[in-house]
């Protein structure tokens, strides 16, 4: 993360010399950039007569100003970042564009940034939740996993945040400081989603939930062996045919002890080769991020405890691989849950509600307030509803409004689908009390319903990320490979919630 300092805007022309100024242009609101045509020798003004600023939202211009020419300006080069018209910009567009911002600027040779905030705002009283988006955006698009390459880019680490003197100094960096931990949390999933199933085994898993608790976040890990005294046979029946030891990872944010919890749920399958029920081999290379439900819930819940909310979280992953073994689950295989159900096994790649099965019956032993699960469920989902909305179920109107409106404040969009009683019959066992698919049709409602029976009356919401998980390409503030969906919601969401 880079290190980050606020100056006013009387500084905006630093004494020494730096990389790059950043503004925002809109068609309409020229005069915003005032400041900046008058410390740089009118080269804003001089090249909106030429009409080559930025006409697109999203769009980057760079403007080059070397020392000789302009002897008073103390910037190499401008990097001007279209915002169209000022009526137009909200939250989530002006995300969408500073995350442009961010992949441009790490390919480009410049090493540090210096970002006029004000230029980006189109009316003072949103100065705040515009700058927010603005920096989320920046951050998150700039983001990289190289972990594995031999070769790296330097890092770049200079980021100076100009505001002008209206604005108050300490409300400012209360807000950048809350910016980057949440993309900084973000950027903690997409790191986990996007590590090898040989390096981010269960275990490994567990150990990184464990390295994040701390004084105010508390972590207990249980073995398989310890999950199957308590009788969670479907989480077991899972994992039976890997080498990995299964782990249930729970993490603990209580700062009202008195009050009963919200509680995370996150799918934590490490990777899933379809067990017996074998996936095409082109279907596994993203399946290291099928503990994307977890990946998010666990940067959540230390993003939560960072920042201080008074609200009381838990976090829950029953983490294990799906893999083929000659001890492996079998399909028709018959297993008993948690909660005394038993599951007729019709599919092994039905995987994940299982799992979840028994993490909902384990956190309802204590008394949760909400339960919120979040799962790379269905390939269903993708055929539904593509990648632009999270497939979102709910037995409670009010928590599901929560979610939708932490979703719209975010840009991860959720889209409510129905639990209707004709799809619940597709999930009927001639021998069981119920099987672990429902078929084709309806295949992301019919999983819903499975994890509902085991909700019950608690109040939940399922969250089902499997078309949202990996990007193919850069776009907006997500770059290529995991997006981290939806951990910023989640902690939108216990914002919300706190109130």
């Amino acid at each position: 993360m880079p290190n980050i300092t606020i100056n006013k805007l009387n500084e905006l022309n630093l004494n020494k010399k730096s990389d790059t100024l950043v503004i925002g242009y809109f068609q309409d609101k020229p005069t915003k950039l005032t400041k900046v045509n008058e410390i740089s020798g009118s080269i804003i003004n001089e090249t909106i007569k030429s009409n080559d600023l930025p006409k697109k939202l999203g769009e980057i211009v760079v403007l080059h100003t070397p020392k000789k020419i302009y002897k008073e300006f103390n910037y190499s080069k401008i990097f001007v970042l279209g915002l169209g018209e000022s009526k137009n910009l909200d939250n989530n567009s002006l995300r969408r564009a500073a995350g442009n911002l961010g992949a441009f600027f790490n390919k480009s040779n410049s090493q540090a940034v210096n970002l006029f905030l004000d230029s980006f705002v189109n009316e003072d009283d949103n100065f705040e939740d515009l700058s927010k988006s603005l920096i989320e955006g920046f951050l998150l698009g700039s983001y990289t996993f190289n972990n594995y390459k031999s070769k790296k880019k330097n890092e770049k680490t200079e980021f100076s945040i100009m505001v002008s003197s209206d604005n108050p100094k300490v409300k400012v960096e209360e807000l950048i400081s809350r910016t980057v931990v949440i993309a900084d949390a973000e950027k903690r999933a997409r790191n986990l989603v996007n590590e090898p199933a040989n390096i981010l085994s269960p275990t490994k898993l567990s150990d990184i939930a464990m390295e994040l608790s701390g004084e105010h976040l508390k972590c207990n890990v249980l073995s398989g062996e310890e999950c199957k005294q308590l009788g969670m046979n479907a989480f077991i029946g899972v994992s039976q045919g890997s080498v990995e030891e299964p782990k249930l990872i729970h993490l603990s944010y209580k700062p009202n002890s008195e009050d009963s919890s919200i509680w995370y749920i996150g799918k934590a399958i490490t990777f899933d080769s379809g067990g017996l029920s074998l996936k095409p081999s082109g279907g596994m290379v993203s399946m290291k991020g099928d503990m994307g439900g977890a990946a998010s819930v666990i940067s959540a819940i230390y993003a939560i405890s960072k920042l201080g909310l008074n609200i009381n979280i838990e976090a829950l992953c029953l983490a294990t691989e799906n893999m083929p073994s000659g001890s492996a689950q079998r399909p028709s295989d018959v297993v008993k849950a948690m909660d005394g159900t038993f599951i007729e096994v019709e599919n092994t790649d039905a995987e994940g509600r299982l799992t979840l099965a028994d993490a909902i019956t384990y956190a309802k032993t204590f008394n949760p307030k909400y339960i919120v699960d979040i799962a790379t469920l269905t390939g269903a989902a993708g055929i539904g509803l593509g990648k632009g909305n999270i497939s979102g179920f709910s037995n409670n109107d009010k928590l599901m409004g929560c979610v939708k409106d932490a979703g719209l404040s975010t840009g991860d969009f959720v889209w409510q689908l129905p639990l209707d009683p004709v799809s619940k019959k597709q999930n009927h066992s001639d021998i069981a009390d119920l099987k672990n698919t429902g078929g084709r049709l309806a295949g992301t409602i019919t999983a819903a319903h499975f994890i509902n029976h085991f909700v019950k009356d608690t109040p939940w919401v399922h969250l089902d990320i499997a078309a949202n998980m990996m990007s193919s390409s850069n776009d907006g503030w997500y770059t290529k490979g995991a997006t981290g969906i939806p951990t910023r919601l989640l902690i939108e969401l216990a914002y919300i919630l706190q109130n």
